[in-house]
């Protein structure tokens, strides 16, 4: 039979949160770049859908469409409150979505595949009542993905309530201990209903057809390996703009939930080569009134330029400083509520970045080649700062002493550390083999680009043939019926 030529339409539903929204528009696009046949719509809750749309990170993309489901929620409404707020999505979303999946068959657009995201396990129950092949674009690393498979299929000791300190040792990992864990895995932690959330879907993982990483094989090499020979999983990433890879000079949609304060860019271009210390800890993570003192005062004493992007918990907030701290870094300071990161990460003025070691800024510094100091809190970050100083080594970790306080001391001699300290030039020199890596996977015929490429093809395929089969059913009769 020759090929039949159909548009293949893909829905990408995202879990609404920047860190989640930021990797789901970039997947869209490198798909349709991929391919001229290629359609995506991408869907979220109306919530951020609105957010979205008020801070421009929809953008246009003829082959990209914003979509938005119910979940039960008004859009305005506060949801804050971590658990409440998944157990209405669980309850709602289901329902929601399948309204959208016949919504858009109404107007003409099928979905030939659904790929979901790690915290929305219903998401592949939906795509098997509609019998429609699903994927999963799974957005932390490689190395988290096999902890929460090996986890759940008990292949090693893991923390209990009654044994909370034991180290970990998992095929194709280092040697965890507990405070180096996805910490939703350990007990009494917080937002354990995230962790939930993600086991249940790696349960359902024999339901999905397709586990698309957001990560490169040269970076996580026996993580994959290992994980591969329990269940498959392709790397797809890094998912970054293509320009943090010298690859495109075209503007790109952000994905960004909050309007950027650009004129931090103005700011940098007045500031000595490789001088500032960015600091940025990504859209959730919020620090104590007592954290945010040590912070600041250990900036104003290291007596280096810095860009401090400094959001408010929710606009209703202001983001305090520490009475005298502005006038002491008068002159070498600029506090921001947002900013342009993959900007910022390849300014030339950029020296290091003290990040919370979410995996969208853990991917973004990699491939700028920037080092980082790492500050981690809770989630997949402690596992991804592990890996950053131990593994990868291009960084330095900051240390909290006994209150879980990093001190203004601690602050000030990492800094040093890493601008001028023994391992500085070969954390730099890292940092850089890393970022020539990251490119290297999404040139043609890289292992990134190889996998998206058999990925659509696959879909190509599966379309194909059920495009063949509708012809050869009479006019009323589905291929499911």
């Amino acid at each position: 039979m020759s090929a039949i030529e159909v548009n293949i339409h893909i829905l990408l539903v995202t879990f609404p949160a920047q860190g989640h929204v930021k990797p789901a528009i970039r997947f869209a696009r490198r798909l349709t770049a991929s391919n001229a046949s290629l359609l995506v719509s991408l869907a979220t809750n109306e919530a951020i859908g609105q957010q979205m749309r008020d801070s421009g990170a929809a953008g246009s993309d003829e082959h990209i469409s914003f979509e938005t489901f119910s979940d039960g929620l008004s859009v305005d409404s506060n949801q804050h409150d971590i658990d409440k707020f998944m157990a209405q999505l669980n309850r709602a979303g289901p329902e929601g979505l399948a309204t959208l999946i016949n919504d858009l068959q109404v107007r003409g657009r099928p979905v030939h595949c659904i790929v979901s995201n790690p915290f929305v396990p219903w998401v592949v129950d939906v795509a098997e009542g509609f019998g429609i092949p699903c994927a999963m674009l799974w957005v932390q690393s490689c190395a988290v993905y096999a902890v929460y498979y090996q986890s759940l299929c008990r292949l090693d000791e893991f923390p209990t309530p009654e044994r909370l300190n034991i180290d970990v040792s998992l095929r194709g990992l280092p040697v965890l201990k507990t405070n180096e864990l996805p910490s939703f895995l350990v007990p009494f932690a917080p937002y354990q209903c995230l962790a939930d959330a993600i086991l249940g879907h790696i349960k359902k993982i024999k339901k999905v057809k397709w586990v698309l990483a957001n990560s490169f094989h040269a970076l996580e090499t026996e993580a994959i390996q290992s994980v591969s020979e329990l269940t498959p999983i392709m790397t797809i990433g890094p998912l970054v703009p293509l320009g943090l890879l010298r690859r495109s000079t075209a503007s790109e949609m952000r994905g960004d939930l909050w309007k950027s304060e650009d004129d931090c860019l103005d700011w940098l271009n007045t500031q000595p080569k490789e001088s500032v210390i960015y600091v940025s800890f990504g859209s959730i993570v919020s620090l104590s009134p007592t954290q945010i003192e040590e912070l600041a005062w250990g900036l104003a004493s290291s007596g280096r330029p810095f860009l401090w992007v400094a959001k408010p918990v929710d606009s209703t907030s202001e983001f305090l400083l520490p009475t005298g701290f502005l006038d002491a870094t008068a002159g070498r300071g600029k506090i921001v509520k947002w900013c342009p990161q993959v900007e910022v990460l390849t300014h030339p003025s950029v020296s290091c970045f003290v990040t919370h070691c979410g995996w969208n800024s853990t991917l973004e510094t990699i491939a700028a080649g920037t080092p980082v100091l790492a500050f981690a809190h809770w989630g997949d970050q402690v596992t991804n700062a592990k890996f950053l100083v131990d593994v990868y080594s291009v960084g330095v970790r900051l240390e909290r002493d006994a209150e879980g306080v990093v001190r203004r001391e601690e602050v000030c001699r990492c800094i040093e550390e890493i601008r001028e300290g023994s391992r500085a030039a070969k954390i730099r020199e890292n940092a850089m083999k890393l970022k020539e890596a990251a490119r290297e996977a999404l040139e043609e015929g890289g292992s990134s680009d190889k996998n998206l490429r058999v990925f659509v093809e696959d879909l190509i395929s599966l379309a194909s043939e059920e495009e063949a089969i509708r012809l050869l059913l009479p006019k009323d009769q589905s291929p499911d019926d």
